[in-house]
């Protein structure tokens, strides 16, 4: 889920992520359904599996791109595919059928470094706003077994901090001002495969009961 960013952004590359890209979360937030009032586990479980069709190849362009050159971007604290993983596993998943799983058609194309941070921004704003999804979450299933929210819970208690962590990292890693259209446009390219890749999965899923 991608959830609204709350808190003061800590560093005017991020106000300008948050402006520029506006139209494009709140197209994206419209396609997701996690606040149906009707919302199943087996939508939930959908959900989820969406989420992780859309990391599993976009966490390794990340990686690609990002990871040993920027210790303080703290990746392998912020990797969100094991978190889903877990929460596959609770639904019955395993190895092989997570393997099986379909993958975003058509991940944003992130040659380098700016449009990677673009992507991982918008990544780590869905952790800081999907907060609220987890405390609607946790309402909405009240007795239900449907694990207990692992990628939701994230960092836990930390996740203000991490946040904060994130906007003070990536504005070291790309400190010149004139990359930052390409560090929007890799948020924008991501904020739009992630709606293009839910409206898909929408329209594969079978009609509600």
């Amino acid at each position: 889920m991608l959830g609204r960013i709350l808190s003061p952004e800590p560093s005017s590359l991020l106000q300008t992520l948050k402006s520029e890209t506006r139209p494009h979360h709140e197209r994206a937030e419209r396609v997701v359904r996690l606040m149906d009032p009707g919302l199943t586990p087996a939508g939930y479980r959908r959900h989820l599996e969406a989420l992780y069709g859309l990391h599993h190849p976009l966490e390794a362009a990340l990686a690609d791109r990002l990871e040993g050159r920027f210790p303080e971007l703290r990746l392998a604290e912020r990797w969100k595919l094991p978190l889903l993983e877990v929460d596959l596993r609770g639904f019955g998943h395993d190895e092989a059928s997570l393997a099986r799983l379909p993958r975003l058609s058509s991940p944003p194309s992130l040659p380098d470094v700016p449009e990677a941070l673009g992507a991982l921004y918008v990544l780590e704003g869905a952790t800081l706003g999907g907060q609220l999804l987890l405390r609607h979450l946790t309402r909405h299933f009240e007795g239900v077994p449907v694990g207990d929210f692992a990628f939701f819970r994230a960092y836990g208690a930390a996740v203000g901090p991490m946040w904060k962590a994130f906007g003070e990292a990536v504005t070291r890693a790309c400190p010149d001002p004139a990359l930052t259209p390409r560090v929007v446009r890799g948020a924008q390219d991501t904020f739009e495969a992630f709606e293009a890749w839910l409206r898909e999965v929408h329209a594969d899923a079978p009609p509600p009961l």
